[in-house]
């Protein structure tokens, strides 16, 4: 009967990421650093609005998608502009939702084996892929991202590939904002993994 059980909850935590990470609502364990509670608490409760905020942004692209449709199938005048409005209305979602996502461990991993391993060995390979290869890579993508949209705000770019040619440079912003809201996420996945690395448990 236990193995049941066991087996019962282990698909139930690969179908239920986001509950198993907890959030800002999840209480962080007492005898974790002050300073690591207060940065992790702070950064996952920001992370936690943000993506709460830019969920809306799906209204748009649903009105904009139906508004679409309509024109085009009923009184065959299809828009310049709903195509362009909802890939870029898309592509900032999904950039800015990305620390929300991260929050909560919905990423995609494959974790056939790391689901197997110890608690602290599983926070020291997250604090090792975390400090060695996603803040590098983070940071090395908002210093381009930057640049890419400051000169895109610069020219004020528009949209080559499009008849309508909406400005581009928000969307180019966006992008560049939520890879600052990853590096701001990740260090307070450093702060968890450090935690469970060094007391082998997680703190949410």
């Amino acid at each position: 009967m236990s193995d049941d059980m066991d087996d019962i909850n282990l698909e139930a935590g690969d179908e239920l990421l986001a509950e198993a990470s907890g959030g800002p609502e999840v209480p962080l364990p007492d005898d974790m650093h002050p300073l690591a509670r207060k940065t992790v608490w702070a950064i996952d409760w920001f992370s936690e609005w943000q993506g709460r905020i830019v969920c809306l942004m799906v209204v748009p692209i649903i009105i904009g998608m139906v508004y679409e449709v309509i024109a085009r199938k009923f009184f065959l005048a299809p828009t310049l502009w709903a195509f362009d409005l909802s890939r870029m209305l898309y592509g900032m979602s999904f950039m800015l939702g990305a620390a929300y996502a991260l929050m909560r461990g919905l990423h995609i991993r494959a974790d056939f084996l790391y689901r197997g391993f110890s608690v602290k060995t599983q926070g020291r390979v997250d604090l090792l892929l975390y400090v060695t290869l996603f803040m590098p890579g983070m940071i090395f993508f908002l210093w381009a991202g930057y640049g890419f949209a400051a000169k895109s705000f610069m020219q004020g770019e528009t949209a080559g590939d499009s008849t309508w040619a909406p400005i581009v440079w928000p969307v180019k912003m966006a992008l560049t904002a939520g890879v600052f809201f990853l590096v701001l996420q990740g260090i307070s996945e450093i702060c968890k993994s450090w935690y469970a690395a060094t007391r082998g448990r997680w703190p949410r």
